[in-house]
């Protein structure tokens, strides 16, 4: 069976249009199965909520309806009607720092990956935010959704304390730089070569997808 084609996906937590795609990630591992291998890196977009808010020169009244109209286009995602208005988190660094702690237990197997634990908190905590008006940057939040999907909290704060989930969000960190990501969500293929940017419709990912699984990357169709 040929090598599945590695596929790095970048995402901020508190990204409306990651928050929109991730249906689009859940039917590309419908469609290709083991033919692709995804993989989740942390780009803050969401580094500093409050400046970011600020720079865009809207109201925090502003940015949440302009969140909300966005939202509206889509049919499986709720919005909380006061999304960016109150309980606002500082910065979505806390929830990525917390999840590649999650990652690292997976990895050395303190936790099954076949639970696929990292995921289900992933998308435990967009619903949060955005669905629930949950602060997602307060350390005791990420703990209490850890807690419900049974995630041993005393093995995620070694993880954080010894510096080995600070050392893989750094990793993402100069992936990012590597491959120029500048905003969430990204789609980098084909070892940098084809990077999607933004909010691209599934029609176009799957596309680059079936273009790289039919030839190999040095033979691509140039029609």
């Amino acid at each position: 069976m040929p090598e599945p084609t590695h596929i790095l996906s970048f995402t901020d937590i508190l990204c409306g249009h990651c928050y929109f795609a991730n249906a689009r990630f859940e039917q590309l591992k419908a469609d290709f199965g083991n033919q692709v291998e995804l993989s989740y890196h942390f780009h803050a977009t969401y580094g500093d909520v409050h400046r970011k808010i600020k720079q865009s020169g809207k109201s925090e009244s502003e940015y949440g309806a302009m969140v909300r109209d966005v939202a509206d286009r889509f049919d499986h995602v709720e919005v909380h009607p006061d999304i960016f208005r109150k309980k606002i988190p500082t910065s979505s660094i806390p929830s990525h720092l917390y999840l590649r702690a999650v990652k690292v237990l997976e990895n050395e197997g303190i936790i099954d990956p076949a639970d696929q634990k990292f995921e289900r908190m992933m998308w435990k905590l967009r619903l949060a935010f955005f669905r629930d008006l949950v602060d997602v940057s307060q350390r005791g939040v990420l703990d209490e959704i850890a807690r419900s999907l049974d995630i041993p909290i005393a093995d995620v704060a070694r993880a954080i304390d010894d510096g080995r989930a600070y050392a893989d969000l750094n990793h993402d960190a100069k992936l990012t730089r590597s491959f120029n990501v500048q905003m969430t969500p990204a789609l980098v293929l084909n070892e940098g070569r084809q990077v999607l940017n933004g909010n691209v419709g599934y029609r176009v990912i799957e596309a680059n997808i079936r273009e790289l699984l039919t030839n190999h990357p040095a033979e691509l169709s140039w029609y």
